[in-house]
């Protein structure tokens, strides 16, 4: 006998319930790294500014913008941004719920559920997509809110384009401005028009009535959108370019390597997501990765050979179950833009999953509905599995919680990559505060060939928090001809600091000025200058790039201090004081909505 019909206000409820369960232990979890400079460190967020975001990139302008919102809203407190990408997963969670059901109702499937049934069906492939552990990485990880909220904007303006095709064409205007929200939201957006055409292929066959001609003729005003991510990189150039601040701990071999050899190696990328998606366990922020080089790899070979057959396979079961090869083609195509011919700066990441998995997730309830048509076998056996991965998700969120255990987490599941000691070295320099624990990973990341300029960079960082300048300096000189640092984000020069802790202020000067030739627009290097031209007597110069540091970050308190301090040295307490209010007049004209 099968189970009752349920209702869809019973689905959402326990949607909602499933994603609190699984996620509840997220809400204190601190800034990760890629958090940091995107975002707690992120001169373009602070004060909201929409004709800065829109420069800073187009292309994640309202990720960016909620990032933004986020902060005007509830300030730096990382519970108001854990709160607002749960919401997003669960929202696209019951987007999932409401897709699938109108999948279930177009002409091709209407009769492969029975109406009674659909909502359990639906209801099964959202508990899916909410708990599997392999969404973590896209809604813990705050910056990869574009992930998630692209994913949001993609599947509901596809659901508007089915609701479109069944019920009213009036829904058409809503899919245009879904569309144009996914492509400024995140570039995984530029599959979007396909997914639509292979939608209307799939679930609305052609027909005597309506050729395929006719069809692709339709689909070219959605085709349009193809033409949004390329015009912004022709408008906008230095999108080529990372402008973000990112701490890139991982590094970028987009630079380094062909787009043949990038392409090859995403058949072993894919293979490691299939594994992931059925078994995900030993999740890892960092996966131990190298470069395919050409086809004499049978590694490679394997790879591609288990996913043509899959591909191949999934036809044959086509006319009997028309969603498993749905699910199989969605996979392919949204994993499109990363995996492909157009190499990204990082070989794998899990948050790439995150889109497929609706394809994935309708693979795996139609598979579960073919071997059990009884209502309560399928609904046990899904329960058990949403269930299970619940836990799961709530195990791989305990990592997330900070920089630390995250970062030795990679630690133990990639022990002889330098990499792997690099991030946790900047888990002890930032979280912990210990320096010299930080000095000792990041040598043991040097000594396994992990030689990034950001590794030289902050150990000569943690070298001079603790006093010891002329340790810091050979690796200070290292990365001095470092333009690609220097332009990334804001940084103190150490070895100007060792020389003005040694008293060569004028050498300092001529080194900072220097730096500031290739980092116009860093704070910090202005509070240096200030401090060199401070213990020169020159007074004027010091209160000037003081003050430039204050303009370029007015919501950061060091410029304040440092101009502070000056008028108290030389007796000016007013000043002083002065200084100070003004600080907090402008971070109480700043202060968030709610909380701080």
């Amino acid at each position: 006998m099968d189970l009752k019909p349920l209702s869809t206000r019973i689905c959402f409820l326990l949607i909602l319930l499933f994603g609190i369960a699984a996620y509840s232990n997220t809400l204190t979890g601190s800034f990760q790294f890629d958090d940091i400079p995107n975002i707690l460190e992120n001169r373009f967020l602070q004060p909201l500014n929409l004709g800065k975001l829109w420069f800073y990139y187009p292309l994640r302008f309202v990720a960016n913008f909620s990032f933004a919102l986020n902060i005007h809203l509830t300030g730096l407190a990382t519970w108001g941004f854990h709160v607002l990408n749960l919401l997003i997963h669960i929202l696209t969670s019951c987007i999932v719920f409401s897709l699938t059901l109108s999948i279930l109702n177009t002409p091709s499937m209407k009769n492969w559920v029975l109406p009674a049934q659909q909502n359990l069906f639906a209801l099964v492939a959202a508990l899916l997509f909410t708990t599997h552990p392999l969404q973590t990485q896209a809604v813990t990880y705050i910056v990869q809110r574009a992930t998630s909220m692209a994913t949001l904007f993609y599947l509901t303006a596809l659901w508007m384009y089915l609701r479109a095709r069944l019920e009213d064409a009036r829904h058409y205007r809503i899919v245009f401005l879904l569309m144009l929200a996914a492509m400024l939201t995140k570039e995984i957006s530029f599959t979007l028009p396909f997914a639509i055409l292979l939608s209307e292929l799939f679930f609305f066959p052609p027909s005597a009535e309506d050729p395929l001609g006719k069809k692709l003729l339709h689909w070219m005003p959605f085709a349009a959108f193809l033409l949004i991510i390329p015009l912004l990189y022709l408008i906008y150039p230095h999108l080529l370019t990372r402008i973000d601040g990112s701490l890139n701990i991982i590094p970028s071999i987009a630079k380094n390597t062909s787009r043949w050899d990038y392409f090859l190696t995403q058949f072993r990328v894919e293979r490691t997501y299939l594994r992931l998606l059925f078994f995900p366990v030993n999740q890892c922020l960092i996966y131990d990765y190298r470069l395919s080089k050409g086809w004499g790899d049978p590694n490679t070979w394997a790879a591609f050979s288990l996913l043509w057959s899959i591909l191949v396979l999934s036809f044959a079961f086509f006319k009997k179950n028309r969603l498993l090869t749905f699910g199989v083609l969605w996979f392919f195509l949204t994993l499109s833009v990363e995996s492909s011919l157009i190499p990204v700066p990082d070989l794998i990441f899990e948050h790439r999953l995150y889109l497929p998995m609706f394809g994935f997730v309708l693979f795996l309830t139609s598979l579960l509905w073919t071997f059990f048509r009884s209502g309560k076998w399928f609904t046990a056996i899904s329960l058990v599995i949403a269930v299970v991965l619940s836990g799961m998700t709530y195990v791989r969120n305990e990592v997330w919680k900070t920089i630390t255990s995250l970062a030795q987490d990679v630690v133990r599941k990639n022990p002889h990559k330098g990499i792997s000691y690099a991030g946790l070295g900047d888990a002890y320099s930032r979280e912990a505060r210990d320096d010299k624990a930080a000095v000792v990973c990041y040598r043991k990341a040097l000594d396994l060939g992990f030689t990034t300029p950001w590794v030289f960079y902050n150990i000569a960082a943690a070298y001079s928090r603790l006093g010891e300048y002329e340790k810091s300096l050979p690796f200070q000189k290292i990365i001095s001809s470092s333009s690609a640092l220097k332009e990334s984000t804001p940084f103190y020069d150490n070895h100007a600091l060792a020389l003005i802790n040694k008293g060569e202020n004028a050498a300092a000067v001529k080194m900072l000025k220097e730096d500031l030739k290739m980092s116009p627009e860093n704070p910090l290097l202005y509070i240096q200058l200030g401090e060199a031209y401070r213990k020169m007597e020159r007074e004027n110069e010091a209160v000037a790039s003081f003050r430039k540091a204050i303009e370029l970050a007015p919501l950061s308190q060091e410029g304040y201090n440092a101009l502070a301090l000056l008028y108290k040295r030389k007796g000016d307490e007013p000043g002083a004081v002065a200084v100070m209010v003004e600080y907090l007049k402008y971070k109480k004209k700043q202060k968030p909505l709610f909380g701080d």
